[in-house]
């Protein structure tokens, strides 16, 4: 009898597996910025042919960061505010797998009233007599600075500048301090001041300082700031409201002290908020 060849009709590869079992690739959506803060939502039509699949991931180009889910939209957390990325999207169940082709191009962004790190400083073993915050980006509204501190030497009052601008006459403010026991009020011309730190060396304190609409140059920049200590039964609480009498836009920040310098484990991090 001859050697007839039959066609193959079965759909089983040679590696045993059935064609039709693996996914057919997912056809790309839309990718959308998620709305809050380093997200983005990818949409995509599952295929109507091939294997069912198990799960789908997308992912972010740059970065390969990934998120999954079991049907469209996928929300992918995790990136960088400002960063452009495309996604793809791949179908996955136990035989096999298959990806997409590329989204469209968007960039997460921080939303409205969001604070968002820009960066930290912690003070060493050796101290250290100012930190300083350079090349600020001029993507926020306003920025918060937040610190938790202890000094070296008498003089506990914590001084900011901006610009490396260090024209004392240059700035103002206002204090209001409550001890518990009595209040006092008093108004500076020679400085910009922040929340004063504790009397003890060894002890702890601690502001938060708010700086309004940094990049405009229209108007003088306005620092408002809380913050108080507490050492063993005394201690105080400051508010204070400053202004730096300039128009320039804000681009470096100098925290100081009036004398002596911050020492080990002073923790200091800015952040920018969406106006």
């Amino acid at each position: 009898m001859p050697n007839i060849k039959r066609a193959n009709t079965s759909g089983i590869t040679k590696s045993g597996t059935a064609i039709s079992d693996v996914p057919d690739a997912p056809t790309i959506g839309t990718a959308t910025d998620a709305g809050t803060g380093g997200a983005v939502s990818v949409t995509f039509t599952p295929a109507a042919t091939g294997g069912a699949p198990t799960s789908y991931t997308a992912t972010s180009n740059p970065g390969s960061i990934t998120g999954t889910g079991a049907s469209s939209p996928i929300t992918v957390t995790g990136l960088t505010n400002g960063t452009s990325y495309t996604f793809t999207v791949t179908a996955t169940n136990s035989t096999g797998s298959a990806t997409s082709a590329a989204s469209n191009s968007v960039s997460p962004t921080a939303p409205l009233g969001m604070y968002e790190s820009i960066a930290t400083v912690t003070v060493g073993s050796g101290g250290s007599s100012s930190v300083t915050f350079s090349s600020i980006p001029s993507t926020y509204t306003h920025l918060q600075l937040r610190y938790i501190a202890r000094h070296s030497g008498e003089n506990r009052f914590v001084r900011i500048r901006f610009n490396s601008n260090t024209t004392s006459s240059n700035y103002t403010y206002h204090i209001l301090n409550g001890t518990g026991s009595a209040i006092t009020s008093g108004y500076e011309n020679d400085g910009c001041y922040a929340p004063r730190l504790s009397y003890n060396a060894n002890t702890f304190g601690a502001g938060v300082v708010d700086i309004l609409d940094y990049t405009n140059t229209n108007k003088y920049k306005t620092l408002r700031a809380i913050g108080g200590r507490d050492d063993n039964g005394s201690g105080d609480v400051d508010f204070l409201s400053g202004l730096f009498l300039s128009t320039a836009a804000i681009s470096s920040i100098e925290i100081t002290l009036a004398a002596g310098s911050y020492q080990q484990y002073s923790h200091f991090a800015l952040y920018g908020i969406k106006g």
